[in-house]
């Protein structure tokens, strides 16, 4: 089956980049596959470095040149560009001769539906943040116009191109539930985890770990606050917070406020998530809301068990309560900061949970992922109609 997923680029360092080249490279190793990555953006660099089975075609749009310019000369730039992109898109499509057709969501996800009228292919998005991200943004932002843009942008996305593709994936049961109901063709994959590590966490170790982009979706802020009450009661745990990002000034002050210089420790960026992972006895996730939240995955397949606060869309699905991991209340710290105290004096639980979550992780390898989207790729090739 030839399969053409579009996108910007693969050099970003970005999620949707790097679940797209994971996910490339696991098709193209299943027989009778031929995968293709389209891209508006030169991505050279990353390509030579794909699986030899999966052709890059780049189209030389190269959004990023318009960069750091005035406003008007980017949006005429961009004017400009999105039509070179569909021009170029609709070439490389009729000469690829795909069976399907993958957006990504990126600045292809409006083009697609339009260039595959009359075409053979079907066409599929993929979604890798929740119906309802925009208007969070929006309410964590505060203000009216943040909310009217992005009801604007919603009516548009969900509302006048609705039922544009032939297939619409989403990453979690919860947002298609909540955000996709009533609506056909909607199916849930979630990202894969590409981790499978032969050892797992002893769990034996005072330090619980969190992971992510140090802005104000995260939760940080809220996990400093829960942790001043875990310190007063387990004052030997540390809290080790890998990533960095816009809020690292203001975390820094909040844990010199609380006085946790000694039990919260912002460690940067890293790239060794995985080692942090198994050094540490558990996993704090403290999101206010989420597309799917892969490190709670990660943590899974390393037999750490996680506390989330139930926030939409992920944990929910991930994490079954007092089975693999523990669910608050969202941007309830008190709740959260119980969950990880009861964590920290029941081994036995950490240690039953961790068990529970590394054989939950099974469901989100590669191979199981790649499996189901195999089979609607199948299922809307035998498809008689659009």
């Amino acid at each position: 089956m030839k399969i053409a997923y579009v996108l910007d680029d693969l050099d970003a360092a970005g999620g949707i980049q790097a679940v797209t080249r994971a996910k490339a490279a696991a098709l193209a190793a299943i027989p009778g596959n031929e995968i293709m990555l389209v891209t508006a953006n030169d991505s050279r660099r990353t390509a030579s470095s794909l699986s030899p089975g999966v052709k890059v075609v780049h189209l030389g749009v190269n959004y990023y040149e318009d960069d750091w310019k005035g406003f008007l000369y980017v949006l005429k730039g961009i004017l400009v560009r999105r039509r070179r992109h569909a021009k170029a898109l609709r070439k490389a499509l009729d000469e690829l001769r795909p069976d399907i057709v993958v957006s990504v969501g990126q600045s292809e996800k409006f083009m697609i539906p339009r260039l595959s009228r009359g075409k053979p292919w079907k066409t599929v998005r993929e979604f890798h943040y929740s119906g309802t991200y925009r208007k969070d943004y929006a309410r964590l932002q505060g203000g009216i116009r943040a909310r009217v843009m992005a009801a604007l942008s919603d009516f548009y996305e969900f509302g006048l191109r609705r039922g544009t593709y032939d297939a619409t994936v989403v990453l979690t049961r919860q947002d298609r539930e909540e955000n996709w109901k009533g609506r056909r063709g909607v199916h849930v994959i979630p990202n894969p985890c590409v981790w499978r590590p032969e050892r797992v966490a002893s769990l034996d170790r005072p330090t619980a770990v969190a992971v992510g982009r140090l802005v104000p979706v995260k939760g940080f802020g809220l996990l400093v606050r829960a942790w001043e009450k875990v310190a007063s009661v387990h004052p030997d745990w540390k809290l080790e917070i890998w990533g960095d990002g816009p809020e690292r000034g203001s975390l820094e002050r909040l844990v010199r406020e609380k006085g946790l210089e000694k039990n919260v420790l912002l460690r940067g960026a890293t790239g060794e998530v995985q080692e942090k992972l198994l050094q540490s006895s558990m996993l704090v996730f403290p999101s206010l809301f989420e597309g799917f939240g892969m490190v709670l995955v990660e943590a899974m397949a390393c037999g750490v068990p996680c506390v989330a606060f139930e926030c939409p869309c992920g944990p929910r699905d991930v994490i079954s309560p007092e089975e693999d991991g523990l669910l608050v209340p969202p941007g309830d710290t008190d709740a959260l900061a119980r969950a990880i105290i009861r964590l920290m004096e029941q081994s036995e639980l950490r240690s039953r949970m961790g068990e529970a979550a590394r054989n939950k992780a099974a469901r989100y390898a590669m191979d199981a992922v790649c499996a189901a989207w195999m089979d609607l790729f199948r299922q809307l090739n035998s498809s008689s109609s659009r």
